[in-house]
């Protein structure tokens, strides 16, 4: 049996406003922190990272390859090989309806099954996005539809290279490994 562990509570007492973007959302908080066993409340101040969410997708062909997209990411200075996947766009925008939109535009396939793997924090220590994860299976032909500002290539993998890639740190983005991981049950050949 697991110890009980009384854990704190923060709770916010004012906010001031940094940035809002079309992405994300940024602020310094003032926060009250009760820590769960009636002692007195401190405050803290906390930056914080607000976001919609986003999805990503493990599309998976039917003759057991895996598709994934290499694009160059500006804050990471480098071409990343990484799932498709995309932000959610509007508050209220449904996980499942956002990962079938980023699958056809990043990777060019529909899919007869999107299966939900759950999601993952991004950095819950400071930002608020969460990233619900897919595996695609029965996919069929289409066409990207890429934003004008995305470049971006198709490449495919067995789930054995893309492991072997991660292990090698030639795959290092966290949605990507996640996704990989939370599949693994359903992959061919591991």
């Amino acid at each position: 049996m697991m110890n009980q562990v009384s854990i704190s509570k923060e709770t916010l007492v004012s906010r001031k406003e940094i940035m809002k973007g079309r992405v994300l959302h940024v602020t310094v908080d003032t926060v009250s922190i009760d820590d769960g066993q009636g002692g007195e409340s401190k405050t803290a101040t906390r930056e914080a990272v607000w976001h919609f969410g986003a999805c990503a997708i493990l599309p998976l062909t039917d003759d057991g390859k895996i598709i994934l997209v290499r694009q160059y990411r500006y804050a990471a200075a480098q071409a990343m090989l990484e799932v498709p996947a995309g932000k959610i766009e509007h508050d209220g925008e449904s996980p499942d309806y956002c990962a079938a939109r980023e699958l056809e535009e990043e990777a060019g396939v529909t899919a007869s099954e999107i299966l939900s793997l759950g999601y993952t924090y991004t950095s819950p220590g400071f930002c608020s996005e969460r990233i619900y994860l897919y595996l695609a299976r029965g996919l069929q032909k289409g066409k990207q539809h890429l934003d004008d500002d995305e470049f971006m290539n198709v490449e495919y993998y067995t789930p054995k290279e893309m492991e072997d890639l991660i292990d090698k740190n030639e795959i290092t983005d966290a949605k990507t490994i996640a996704a990989f991981e939370k599949a693994r049950k359903y992959l061919p050949g591991l």
